[in-house]
């Protein structure tokens, strides 16, 4: 026969069991109408722009954040940002070639309004390669560029009829052209970097995704527009 002592071990073996399977089967469990996950929220506030993947990190934040002021801090006073070929020579609804910084900043205060239609946004950016170009004064960094080409993974959740969402997702290749920011230090007194260009290439990146009643699969430049219609 089994000891006072033997019985109570047995107990508290099935217990500690029992309440490892419930634990279990509570975390297989999912929320049907919960929106698509954003990324975990970043621990450390965005660093400083000393350099031109700094810059980069600030405008992933500010697209998962939904921070205007933060993204517009990344672009320089004369930014433009290039739209797809295959989005200018659209027949039906052709964007024009190009944009500057005022209407990325209506665009994007509108994206990120309080009362948006938008859910939240994924944004991942993926280096494809580095250019640099050391300017008419190899010694005087103010002239100095860097082109970044970056595979894009932008995803923008906005909730349907049915508690479901839609998706508006671009992926595909973007080229970010950097330069000195001629009016701003760090905290340090480093120099700070900024985007001067952003082209919105027709270069895809990524696996081909099929579109559905979820998923509207659109270029940066699209996505952009969608907050003026």
């Amino acid at each position: 026969m089994m000891s006072q002592m033997e019985r109570t071990l047995n107990r508290t073996t099935m217990l500690v069991l029992v309440l490892a399977l419930g634990v279990w089967g509570l975390s297989g469990c999912t929320n049907p109408f919960a929106p698509p996950p954003g990324p975990p929220e970043d621990p450390e506030p965005p660093p400083e722009r000393t350099n031109p993947e700094n810059v980069l990190e600030v405008l992933r934040r500010s697209y998962v954040d939904m921070s205007a002021q933060d993204y517009l801090d990344c672009l320089a006073e004369e930014f433009i940002f290039y739209t797809a070929e295959a989005d200018q020579n659209d027949p039906n609804n052709p964007l024009p070639e190009d944009w500057g910084k005022q209407m990325e900043r209506v665009i994007h205060e509108n994206m990120f309004a309080d009362d948006t239609d938008v859910d939240n946004i994924t944004l991942t950016l993926t280096n494809q390669s580095i250019d640099f170009d050391p300017g008419a004064d190899p010694l005087d960094p103010a002239d100095d560029t860097y082109g970044y080409v970056e595979g894009v993974d932008l995803r923008v959740n906005i909730p349907i009829e049915g508690g479901d969402y839609l998706t508006l997702l671009a992926t595909a290749n973007n080229k970010f052209v950097f330069q000195v920011d001629p009016n701003e230090v760090s905290s340090e007194g480093e120099i700070l970097w900024e985007i001067i260009e952003w082209h919105d290439l027709d270069e895809r990146s990524g696996d081909p995704i099929q579109e559905g009643p979820t998923i509207e699969v659109a270029s940066v430049g699209r996505i952009k527009t969608q907050s003026l219609e």
